[in-house]
C-alpha cells in the first residue's frame, strides 16, 4: 500500500505543474473542513472591459506611440511651413558728403514691400513695390526719384525641378505621419490582445485552483467514507494511510494554485496599469466562457490580416517616405540651372509721388532675365545622399517583405491553434463525463470490497487532470482567437476602444 501511495503522490505531483487554478467571478466554493485558508486579502472583481478601459487610459506605451505622432505631426507642420508665403517689408536710409571745395552732400531713401511665394516646381514668385529718392545729386543724369512694381520669376531648369524634388520634405513627413500613426494602433492591438490574454490566464489560474479544491473535496469524501468502514472492520487501517497522503499532496497543490492566482494578478495589474498595493493583489475576474463552435477559413483570415494589418501598413508608410527621399537625392546629381525673370512698370520723377504717378500712368517699364549654371566637381555630398536614401529605401522593401511574411505565418499559427484547441474543447468536455463515471463505478466497486483506495484516487485524478486540460484548451483557444483579433484589426472595434486623432 505504501507504493501505491507513493505512485498516487506522483501522479499528483505531476499535475500541480500544470498551469494553476479556479475560474470564476462568483463567490469560491466553500472549502471543506482542514482546507488550506486564504493568505491574501479578498480578491477584486473586475470585468475585462474594466481592465482595458484602464489600460487604455493609463499605458506608458500608447502614450509613447502618441508623442510619436505629435512629433511627426510637428516634423510634417514644418516641411509644409516651405511653402508659406512671406511678406517683406525694407526701409533704408544713406547719407553720403564729399568734401572739397564745396562740399557735397547726397542722401537716398528707399522703402521695399515684397511677396514671395515657393512653388510646387521647385522655384519661387514674387511680387514687390519699391520707391527710391535721392537729393543733391551734382551733374545727375537721371530722375532722382524711380518707383517700380515687379513680378519676380525664379525657375530650376535641372536641379530642384519638380514636385518631388520641391517638396520631398513635405511628402516624406506625410509618409512619416501615416506610418507614426498606424503603428500607434499596432502598439493598441498588441496592448489589448495582451491583456485580454493576461485576463483568461488569471481565469484560468482560478479555475485551476477550483478544479483543486474540488479534488480535495472528493479526497476528503473518501476519507470519511473509509474511516467509517475501518471502524465497522471492512477495512484494514492501511486503507487510510493512502487517502491521508493524497489529501496533504492536493493542499500543497492548492497553495501553488493560490500563489499562481496571486502572480497572475500581478502580472496583469502591472501590465494593465491597475493599483498594486497590499489590499490589491489577486483579482476576481469573469468564468471562463462556453467555447462555440465555430469554422475559421485560413484563407479568409490571412486576407484579412495581410490587408489589416497595422505593422504593414507603417512599413508600407515608410517604405514610400523612403522612396521620395531617394528620388529627390537623386535629383541632386543634376547640375544646378536656374531661369531668373523680372519683370513691371515702373515711373521716375523729380519727386517721389511724381514717380508714383508716372508707374501708375504706364511711364515705363523694367524687364530683367538670366540663366546661372552650377556644377559641384566630385558631388561627394550628393552621391553620398543617393547611396544612403538607396539604403534606406532597400532597406524598407526587405522590412515590408519580411513583416508580410511574418503576418502570414502568425496568422497560420493562430487559426492551427484555434481549431486545435477547439477540438481539445470538446475532446476535455467528453473526458470529463468520462471520468465522472469511471469514478462512480469504481466507488460503487470499492464499497463491494472489489476495488481499492489507489484506484479509487487514481480516478480521481483522472478526473482532476481532464479539468485542467480542459480548461487550457479553453484559455488557449480564446488567445487564438484574439491573436485573429489583433492580426485581422477587429480588436479594437471588439472591445469598443476608440483611440484620440
Amino acid at each position: 500500500m505504501k507504493l501505491a501511495a507513493s505512485w498516487i503522490a506522483l501522479v499528483v505531483v505531476s499535475g500541480a505543474s500544470l498551469a494553476p487554478a479556479r475560474a470564476g467571478g462568483g463567490a469560491a466554493p466553500a472549502r471543506a473542513s482542514g482546507a488550506v485558508a486564504p493568505v491574501a486579502p479578498a480578491a477584486q472583481a473586475l470585468s475585462l472591459p474594466d481592465v482595458l478601459a484602464v489600460a487604455v487610459r493609463q499605458s506608458p506605451e500608447l502614450e509613447r506611440a502618441a508623442l510619436d505622432v505629435d512629433a511627426a505631426r510637428g516634423r510634417l507642420d514644418r516641411a509644409e511651413g516651405l511653402e508659406d508665403v512671406t511678406i517683406g517689408v525694407t526701409a533704408g536710409y544713406d547719407r553720403t558728403r564729399w568734401d572739397g571745395a564745396t562740399p557735397e552732400v547726397t542722401e537716398a531713401r528707399t522703402a521695399t514691400v515684397s511677396i514671395r511665394r515657393a512653388l510646387p516646381t521647385g522655384g519661387s514668385i514674387a511680387v514687390g513695390a519699391s520707391g527710391t529718392q535721392t537729393t543733391d545729386i551734382p551733374g545727375a543724369t537721371i530722375p532722382p526719384a524711380v518707383s517700380t512694381v515687379t513680378l519676380s520669376l525664379v525657375q530650376p531648369l535641372l536641379r530642384g525641378l519638380g514636385t518631388t524634388a520641391a517638396r520631398e520634405a513635405r511628402h516624406a513627413a506625410r509618409y512619416e505621419l501615416d506610418a507614426a500613426a498606424r503603428q500607434r494602433e499596432a502598439r493598441a492591438r498588441d496592448l489589448v490582445r495582451a491583456i485580454v490574454d493576461g485576463y483568461w490566464q488569471v481565469a484560468l489560474a482560478r479555475r485551476q485552483l477550483e478544479v483543486r479544491e474540488a479534488s480535495l473535496v472528493l479526497a476528503q469524501k473518501q476519507l470519511a467514507y473509509t474511516e467509517g468502514a475501518i471502524r465497522t472492520g471492512k477495512f484494514a487501517k492501511s486503507e487510510q494511510l493512502a487517502v491521508e497522503q493524497v489529501i496533504a499532496l492536493r493542499r500543497q497543490d492548492i497553495l501553488a494554485a493560490e500563489l499562481e492566482v496571486w502572480e497572475r494578478s500581478l502580472a496583469l495589474r502591472q501590465l494593465a496599469g491597475l493599483e498594486i498595493s497590499a489590499d490589491a493583489i489577486a483579482i476576481e475576474t469573469s468564468p471562463l466562457p462556453a467555447i462555440a463552435d465555430a469554422e475559421i477559413d485560413l484563407r479568409a483570415q490571412v486576407a484579412l490580416a495581410v490587408e489589416h494589418s497595422a505593422d504593414l501598413a507603417s512599413l508600407e508608410a515608410v517604405q514610400r517616405a523612403a522612396q521620395v527621399r531617394l528620388d529627390a537625392a537623386r535629383n541632386r546629381l543634376l547640375p544646378q540651372l536656374d531661369l531668373s525673370v523680372t519683370g513691371g512698370p515702373a515711373g521716375a520723377s523729380t519727386s517721389l509721388s511724381g514717380a508714383v504717378d508716372k508707374l501708375a500712368a504706364g511711364g515705363g517699364y523694367t524687364f530683367g532675365a538670366s540663366v546661372s549654371l552650377g556644377y559641384a566637381l566630385g558631388r561627394n555630398d550628393e552621391h553620398g545622399l543617393v547611396t544612403e536614401a538607396h539604403a534606406r529605401a532597400w532597406r524598407a522593401k526587405v522590412d515590408s517583405r519580411d513583416a508580410r511574411a511574418q503576418v502570414i505565418l502568425e496568422t497560420v499559427r493562430a487559426v492551427q491553434l484555434a481549431r486545435a484547441s477547439l477540438e481539445s474543447v470538446r475532446l476535455g468536455e467528453r473526458a470529463i463525463e468520462l471520468a465522472e463515471a469511471n469514478i462512480e463505478a469504481e466507488q460503487r466497486k470499492f464499497e463491494d470490497r472489489k476495488s481499492t483506495n489507489f484506484e479509487v484516487l487514481r480516478r480521481q485524478d483522472e478526473l482532476e487532470q481532464a479539468k485542467l486540460r480542459h480548461a487550457v484548451a479553453i484559455v488557449d483557444h480564446l488567445a487564438a482567437r484574439a491573436r485573429l483579433d489583433e492580426l485581422s484589426g477587429t480588436i479594437l472595434d471588439k472591445y469598443k476602444i476608440r483611440l484620440p486623432r
